[in-house]
Parts: structure tokens; C-alpha cells; sequence
């Protein structure tokens, strides 16, 4: 499965981003594998817990936070956080594509080693805590 540049393969278990390996948790592993093959959806977490987790366990909502913010910092590195979007009030989308306003800046994403990406990814151009659409 291949969706704006990152790469999972789920026999071997690995995920890439711009040819750079990408360590995951089971869990987190699994949740981006269900939001690859479902992009652009909007799920609840209600649902991502059902799909995700299961129907058989018993887990507060809130732990798909806790999963998602631990898939963005990990991902965060490539600049690909940025297509998991928080759709305020239902739940969470997995973007098809790497917004426009966004650019590549390996001193904002604070790592001066990362090597620069073969489309732009990565941080707003402005502070703020969301790009315009």
C-alpha cells in the first residue's frame, strides 16, 4: 500500500517515508494501515476502536489519542503527521495527498539531517495550528 510517499508493506511489517524506514508499534502499525486503505474517510474514534482494536476490547476512546499522537510524532520526522487530520467534533481522516501550503524545513522539523523530501511535505509556513485550505 503506497499513499503520498509512504510505503507499507504488510507481509514484512515495515513502513517507509521519503526511502527512510519508519519503526512502529503494533497498535500504531495497525491504525495506519486502516487509515491507508481507507484515505480520505472520516472515522470516530468509536469506530477506530472497533476496526482497529476490535469489537472485544474494552478501552476508553480517549486511547485513539493517545495512538494517533504517537503516529504523528513518529511520522513527524518525514513531515507526513500532517495527513492525519483531526476533523473537529467526528473523529480522524487519513489525507490522500500532502497539502499545498506545506514545505519541506528540516530545521523547523528539528532534525538538520533529514534530507530533503522528493515533494514538499512537512510544516505550515505560518505558526498557525492549521493551514488554510
Amino acid at each position: 500500500v503506497e499513499v503520498a510517499g509512504i510505503r507499507l508493506d504488510p507481509a514484512g511489517r515495515r513502513i517507509t517515508a521519503n526511502e527512510r524506514h519508519i519503526p512502529l508499534g503494533d497498535l500504531e502499525f495497525r491504525l495506519l494501515r486502516f487509515f491507508m486503505t481507507h484515505p480520505g474517510r472520516v472515522f470516530s474514534r468509536a469506530q477506530l476502536l472497533d476496526e482497529v482494536w476490535g469489537d472485544h476490547v474494552f478501552v476508553e476512546e480517549r486511547t485513539v489519542d493517545v495512538h494517533i499522537r504517537r503516529l504523528r510524532q513518529v511520522l513527524e520526522p518525514t513531515g507526513h503527521d500532517v495527513l492525519l487530520e483531526t476533523v473537529r467534533t467526528v473523529g480522524y481522516r487519513f489525507r490522500v495527498d500532502l497539502p499545498a501550503e506545506v514545505v519541506f524545513s528540516a530545521d523547523q522539523a528539528g532534525n538538520n539531517s533529514v534530507s530533503a523530501p522528493q515533494f514538499p511535505i512537512a510544516r505550515c509556513i505560518s505558526n498557525q495550528t492549521r493551514c488554510a485550505r
